[in-house]
């Protein structure tokens, strides 16, 4: 059985902090308000008894603010020094290039995209394979509407996005999408502390691990979408 301490009344808050990456967070007036993640947190933290706030900010100050401290924990980020993460991801992160729906081309390759121009988002985490791929020229913006906005204007013939808010964009700012198959890359996402909270980490990890063998996860996942937690794993690890 696992056992936490109480939160007490009066006790610290947790400050949470992330962006609006739909279907996992959704946000109103600079707070996150719904989603996947918050779901899952909500139900997490009812088990340690402790409350929480969830603020939306710029990735990178986010990123910035849970390393010095001033908030506790970053959401839906990848494994990366220098926050603390556990053993269960919470969240995954399918990457793919997108085109414009009458761009002549149906299937991605490393080899396609040397020498092209693919439009990105300035401080987001892409995974390392991404990063570290220099074949092609990054056109860097400050948000995926903007990003997606230059690809519309033929400004690139790429973007890099997750294959969940692509479609979620695209029909927020009128514009027709198409995937090349297969993916780029995968990875698995987690709510990342910074190191002053070390303990709630460890005990926040547990109580996820507990979760996902009630199946209370899969059941989360399948509020927003077609696929289950356990689903969407599986397809990370083939």
């Amino acid at each position: 059985m696992l056992s936490f301490p109480l939160n007490l009344s009066g006790a610290e808050k947790l400050k949470l902090c992330g962006v609006e990456w739909p279907p996992f967070t959704h946000s109103k007036n600079g707070e996150i308000v719904n989603g996947i993640s918050f779901d899952v947190y909500t139900e997490a933290f009812r088990r340690l008894q402790m409350d929480f706030e969830t603020i939306e900010i710029p990735w990178s100050r986010c990123l910035k603010y849970v390393e010095d401290g001033e908030y506790d924990a970053v959401i839906d980020n990848a494994a990366l020094e220098p926050f603390l993460y556990g053993k269960f991801p919470t969240a995954i992160y399918p990457l793919a290039i997108y085109v414009r729906h009458d761009f002549p081309q149906e299937t991605f390759s490393w080899d396609e995209m040397k020498g092209k121009t693919v439009g990105m988002v300035r401080g987001y985490d892409y995974t390392e394979k991404v990063k570290q791929f220099e074949g092609w020229k990054k056109e860097l913006a400050d948000t995926d509407e903007q990003m997606l906005r230059k690809l519309q204007k033929n400004r690139y013939d790429y973007v890099v996005l997750d294959i969940f808010a692509a479609p979620i964009l695209a029909k927020q700012l009128g514009i027709e999408l198409k995937k090349l198959n297969p993916l780029i890359d995968v990875t698995t996402l987690y709510l990342v502390f910074g190191k002053h909270k070390a303990e709630i980490a460890k005990q926040y990890d547990q109580v996820i691990g507990k979760m996902i063998q009630e199946g209370l996860l899969d059941t989360i996942y399948k509020k927003y979408l077609p696929y289950s937690y356990t689903d969407l794993m599986n397809m990370t690890f083939k």
